[in-house]
C-alpha cells in the first residue's frame, strides 16, 4: 500500500490538474491535440515515452487488490496502452481523439479527470 500511496501522490494532483484544465480550457487542449496531431515525430516521442513510464509503473505497481490498488494500476496500464497505440497506430489515436471531440465528451472526460485527481490527491495526502 505505500507504493500505493506514492503513486497517488504523484497522479493526484497531476491528473487533478488536466481534468480542471480540459473542463474549463476545452478549446486549448483540444487546439494541443489537434498540434500534436500534425507533429508526427513528437507523437512518436510521447508515445515511447508514454510506453516506458507506463512499464515502469507497472513493474512497480500490478496489484489489484483494493479499490486505490485498482486505480493506480489501471492508470499505469493505461499509459502503456496508450503509448503503444501512439507508437504502434497513430492513426487510430486520430481517430478516437476525433471521435472524442465531435461527441462532445470533452467536458465530461475533463470532469472525470478531475474526480479522479481528487479521489488519488485525497488518498495520497489526506488518508
Amino acid at each position: 500500500m505505500e507504493t500505493t500511496l506514492f503513486l497517488a501522490q504523484i497522479w493526484g494532483p497531476t491528473i487533478l490538474a488536466v481534468g480542471i484544465g480540459i473542463f474549463v480550457s476545452r478549446g486549448y487542449y483540444i487546439k494541443i491535440y489537434r498540434d500534436l496531431e500534425k507533429e508526427k515525430f513528437a507523437t512518436l516521442v510521447f508515445g515511447m515515452m508514454a510506453v516506458g513510464a507506463g512499464a515502469a509503473h507497472i513493474g512497480a505497481h500490478n496489484t489489484w487488490g483494493t479499490l486505490p490498488e485498482i486505480v493506480i494500476s489501471l492508470l499505469g496500464w493505461g499509459l502503456f496502452v496508450k503509448g503503444a497505440i501512439l507508437t504502434i497506430a497513430p492513426k487510430l489515436a486520430d481517430k478516437a481523439g476525433d471521435w472524442t471531440v465531435k461527441s462532445k465528451l470533452i467536458p465530461w472526460a475533463g470532469g472525470f479527470t478531475a474526480l479522479i485527481g481528487v479521489y488519488l490527491s485525497w488518498l495520497g495526502y489526506l488518508v
